[in-house]
């Protein structure tokens, strides 16, 4: 039972949160010192986007922490939304760093331009490896878990090895073109900007979706309204919406039930409908609000 726990604790989010920023701490400080002993600006600014993945997988650590915390009397609905607030800060916090390396980018153009050296490419090839490593585990736990905030933390990691990527091609030209081609490193600089943008954007959008209560209308949805057109009593459902929070869902439902049965009745069947939704494996229900109505079928 010990090892069965350990192994529980160990693919927890929070652990994996943890170890992505462990992670992107050793590879920021690893790009930074090859790219300035390496004279390659465009390595210096993929260590500074790195920099910014630090900060946003301690971000992601403590939303993942904050949102398994259980509802209490000021939260009852739990603290889900910790996780789309911590992908939103995450996905700012790209935004700002793309901002950042493309003003420094086009600082370095205007001036003299040096050639990077030639030990800063197995650096990349060794980094790009890495990070497509950590992407990789990290949405295969986002999966397990239905964390969005992990699926960022993933989208972080790919984001970071397609920007490596973008930064080779760049200081590859830079080194074996000669002096001339030497601004290809600040051009893949700039290029990572784009990169960056993108992903930023690809975290953001759920994260807001999350964040403003906008209606699921996806396969969860359509399997939490088959759930409730189980209980035959169910004579039809009026109203259906489900919002996420956090790896869980919130559903709100209205259920229309034959006119003529007890007020008792028609409580006990929104608790049946409570309770079945409630015991959901996939997709998992943290609350469920019922409202009974009479049906009255067309005429």
């Amino acid at each position: 039972m010990r090892s069965l726990n350990t192994a529980t604790m160990a693919e927890s989010p929070e652990s994996i949160g943890a170890f992505s920023f462990v992670s992107n701490l050793s590879l920021a400080a690893l790009k930074i010192l090859v790219g300035l002993t390496g004279s390659s600006y465009a390595l210096i600014a993929d260590g500074i986007e790195s920099i910014a993945d630090c900060i946003s997988s301690l971000i992601v650590w403590n939303g993942l922490r904050v949102s398994r915390r259980e509802p209490d009397h000021e939260h009852p609905y739990g603290h889900g939304k910790a996780e789309a607030l911590a992908a939103l800060m995450a996905g700012l916090g790209l935004l700002g760093s793309a901002v950042l390396i493309a003003w420094h980018a086009v600082q370095e153009l205007s001036g003299p331009q040096a050639s990077p050296a030639l030990f800063t490419i197995p650096a990349l090839c060794a980094v790009i490896l890495a990070k497509e490593g950590l992407h990789r585990y990290t949405i295969a736990a986002a999966k397990r878990h239905d964390s969005i905030a992990l699926r960022a933390e993933a989208f972080h990691h790919r984001s970071d090895s397609l920007t490596s990527l973008a930064t080779l091609s760049g200081v590859a030209i830079a080194v074996f073109a000669g002096p001339r081609f030497a601004f290809f490193d600040e051009l893949a600089a700039l290029l990572v900007t784009l990169l960056i943008a993108y992903n930023a954007i690809r975290i953001l959008r759920p994260a807001l979706d999350e964040l403003m209560d906008r209606r699921l209308e996806n396969a969860q949805a359509q399997t939490i309204l088959r759930t409730i057109r189980t209980n035959p009593a169910v004579l039809d459902i009026e109203t259906l919406i489900v919002r996420r929070s956090g790896s869980d869902l919130i559903v709100d439902v209205h259920l229309e039930v034959d006119p003529d049965i007890s007020v008792e009745a028609g409580h006990r069947i929104a608790h049946d409908v409570k309770d079945t939704l409630m015991t959901l494996k996939q997709p998992r229900v943290s609350h469920v609000t019922t409202h009974v109505e009479p049906h009255h079928p067309p005429p």
